[in-house]
């Protein structure tokens, strides 16, 4: 598989409390069936205690073990990069935080946890043997991605001095939401949007993980059986549906049907993405 294109959503993960439980919620919701990480689960070099998603025997995610009950329960992104050491230092020379310093996670690559100037957290991957998805843009893979901050004209000079995005506003009304293109083919791959427009707006500054479900209204009732909620009830926006809802121990990430990125569900290169966004719908269409 060739490796992702700088910038390009290439993983997610959730932490959570209990992996068992995040199995039976996600093995219902995306028919999701689990290989575990390491031995019985047990940390690995590199790797937490965690349960790899695959979908027809595709990786598509992973659910991780929170180490500290302190730390947040949630969805977690992470964007490609040749050159980790390199997107560091931009990290930091352009105003972002380094909360791990790169490190290996045995031979399948290496990373380390960044934020933004707003406190938006996510990852940096430099792809060894695992380069990431499997699968993108079919129904029970990822889809798209979205950071939510508050300060626009921040995050809007962060991201491309980072990763060399050109922003791009959709071809709709969607208020201040831009989408992020990758600088040689102008494909988009992720977007920011304002918390608040959305979400809710005492909401920290995060990003926003979607998932291609086959019908949203399904996927809702499948949620609120498994013991999640719904943060963010069914939106119509040009050729999509999308909801945001929370898991059955309090992570919130998006279910997304509708027209495709156009992908054929093969994750080579990059994610399919050019999906239409949560932040396209305004204020008064919540």
């Amino acid at each position: 598989m060739d490796a992702f294109a700088e910038g390009s959503p290439c993983w997610a993960d959730a932490s959570l409390p209990d992996l068992r439980a995040g199995e039976r919620f996600y093995g219902e919701l995306f028919g999701w069936t689990f290989t575990e990480g390491g031995a019985g689960t047990d940390s690995s070099p590199g790797f937490p205690r965690h349960s790899r998603a695959l979908l027809d025997g595709r990786p598509v995610a992973a659910l991780v073990a929170k180490k500290d009950g302190r730390m947040p329960t949630a969805w977690g992104v992470h964007l490609a990069t040749p050159d980790l050491a390199g997107t560091v230092a931009k990290v930091r020379e352009a105003g972002g935080t380094v909360l791990t310093e790169p490190e290996a996670a045995s031979d399948a690559g290496r990373s380390a946890v960044v934020a933004d100037p707003d406190g938006a957290v996510f990852s940096v991957w430099q792809a060894g043997a695992r380069p990431g998805f499997g699968a993108t843009d079919v129904p029970g893979a990822f889809c798209w991605a979205e950071v939510y901050v508050r300060n626009a004209e921040a995050a809007d000079a962060f991201y491309p001095a980072v990763f060399g995005y050109e922003l791009t506003a959709p071809p709709f009304d969607a208020g201040d939401f831009m989408a992020w293109a990758l600088p040689d083919s102008g494909r988009q791959v992720a977007g920011r949007a304002l918390v608040g427009d959305v979400l809710p707006a005492e909401m920290p500054p995060h990003f926003l993980v979607y998932f291609r479900v086959g019908d949203v209204g399904d996927a809702l009732r499948t949620v609120r059986r498994g013991g999640g909620r719904v943060l963010v009830d069914r939106q119509e926006i040009p050729g999509a549906t999308f909801a945001v809802v929370v898991d059955n121990q309090g992570a919130a990430f998006a279910v997304m049907d509708g027209e495709s990125g156009g992908d054929d569900g093969e994750a080579a290169g990059e994610p399919a993405a050019e999906a239409p966004s949560a932040a396209a719908t305004s204020a008064d269409g919540t």
